[in-house]
């Protein structure tokens, strides 16, 4: 199952031929499956929605039986956070590329936003979680609740905010909270659009508005 940027490529499994060698068959087989039905999942959230999405309906995109999704995962939400670990694992590795160039905070701003419109428009179901600090959910085996958090980068922007009126890069008449939760509200606001264009491009023309109000005039 290839085409979604959040499924597991086989190559991302393994580290090297050496430790495929050492893993037994048996070995292997569990880390594929375990693949597999993470794979199934983006497909189903991707057409579904993460809410309509059944255990069964994943279990089936993989092609195993129902009671094998319990050898691997505790629930659906247990997929999510693998999934967003992920998403936050490439975008930390960016912001890091990026700061070494040192661009300048408005331009590190801007690739890390479009990244994000790029991932979060390819998997929208991500979309509900990326800006809430805490999400419960019920654990159907347990009964019991259990929190997701907000992926981590997603205080990355914030930091950054700080950074830029540090450098006087960014205007300092405007708390960097307030601006860290226009960010936020840019990509719900593209989410619900009807204006006739992509998620990406919508996303972009607010954030060339957003940035032009919050650097500095001197800039």
């Amino acid at each position: 199952m290839t085409g979604h940027p959040l499924t597991l490529d086989k190559t991302e499994i393994q580290d090297g031929q050496e430790q495929e060698e050492k893993l037994g068959r048996r070995e292997q087989k569990k880390i594929k499956a375990r693949n597999d039905i993470l794979n199934a999942a983006v497909i189903q959230f991707s057409e579904k929605g993460f809410q309509a999405t059944s255990i069964a309906d994943i279990m089936a995109g993989a092609d195993m039986g129902l009671g094998t999704f319990y050898n691997y995962f505790t629930s659906k939400e247990d997929i999510l956070i693998n999934l967003l670990n992920r998403f936050a694992g490439t975008m930390s590795e960016e912001l890091q590329a990026l700061m070494k160039t040192r661009p300048g905070y408005k331009v590190i701003l801007r690739e890390m936003v479009m990244l994000t419109a790029k991932l979060v428009g390819e998997n929208r179901y991500l979309l509900p979680l990326l800006f809430t600090g805490a999400m419960t959910q019920s654990n159907p085996r347990g009964g019991h609740k259990i929190d997701m958090p907000a992926p981590k980068f997603m205080g990355k922007f914030l930091d950054l905010l700080k950074a830029g009126q540090a450098s006087g890069e960014f205007r300092n008449d405007i708390p960097p909270e307030i601006m860290a939760e226009m960010f936020h509200s840019m990509f719900q606001a593209a989410a619900f659009s009807h204006i006739p264009v992509s998620f990406e491009e919508n996303i972009e023309m607010k954030l060339t508005l957003l940035l032009a109000g919050i650097c500095s005039q001197k800039k």
